[in-house]
């Protein structure tokens, strides 16, 4: 990963917030920060310097750690898709490109979860930072968008390169797993993977990053087309978006 490596920081009760690093630099860069002290405590004790902290939209738990991270380190330049009370920040928004000293991000506008999310894509390192819109076999819920903005903003991911590490905003890929498996029942598919993200649970204690094209074959909400859900979508005649709807309204009761 070109000598690019990423912290991950457990937040909450299942969010990931994100510290990037890289070989014989100082700087450091953080991605949706829910919380500060757990920042600050190791960036000062392995004498890192913060340059940037990039936010995927304005939800709380992406964002509460700004204040007191931008107390401690005043010179961090803050990019955001909307306005954070009180904090100077840069405006993101879909073409834009941020160059920092570690690597360079195209952002991409995936409305949905909310109106002013975007996902964090570096093609040089082959990693997505997904925030709230793709999980690991599933999507955020839709609080201000549409179903249309989600599934649309869904489908930006889905032609994205398939060798990319996806670091998304929260752990819920056993939840995610077992919706499917209500939907589908027994599947061979299902079964490599479930054991896949156990051994991964218990050796990391998270199923994350995940890799984007294995989850292209798995979820539904990113790939409609996948042989794994072709029964549902030609009984009930289906388009591809109405299976992405069909299926978001039966998981938001899950």
């Amino acid at each position: 990963m070109n000598s690019l490596s990423i912290k991950i920081i457990n937040q909450l009760k299942d969010n990931y917030s994100y510290i990037i690093l890289k070989k014989n630099h100082s700087s450091a860069i953080i991605i949706d920060p829910a919380e500060s002290a757990s920042h600050i405590d190791f960036l000062k004790k392995n004498n890192f310097i913060l340059e940037n902290i990039i936010i995927t939209h304005h939800h709380s738990d992406h964002t509460n750690g700004v204040e007191e991270l931008k107390k401690e380190y005043q010179d961090v330049k803050i990019y955001s898709p909307s306005e954070l009370l009180n904090i100077e920040t840069t405006k993101i928004i879909e073409g834009d490109t941020i160059n920092t000293s570690l690597n360079k991000f195209s952002i991409i506008e995936t409305p949905g979860h909310t109106l002013d999310h975007v996902v964090l894509y570096d093609s040089e390192n082959k990693v997505l930072f997904s925030g709230d819109t793709l999980f690991r076999l599933g999507c955020g819920r839709i609080f201000e968008g549409t179903f249309n903005q989600m599934y649309n903003s869904l489908q930006k991911i889905y032609l994205l390169p398939n060798n990319i590490s996806v670091y998304c905003g929260h752990e819920y890929t056993l939840t995610n797993l077992k919706f499917l498996e209500s939907i589908l029942g027994e599947k061979k598919q299902l079964k490599k993977i479930k054991n896949q993200i156990k051994l991964e649970l218990l050796n990391y204690k998270r199923s994350i990053p995940f890799n984007l094209g294995q989850d292209k074959e798995l979820n539904p909400f990113l790939n409609q087309d996948s042989e794994l859900f072709k029964t549902i979508k030609n009984n009930n005649g289906f388009s591809n978006y109405e299976l992405f709807k069909f299926l978001r309204d039966k998981k938001d009761s899950f």
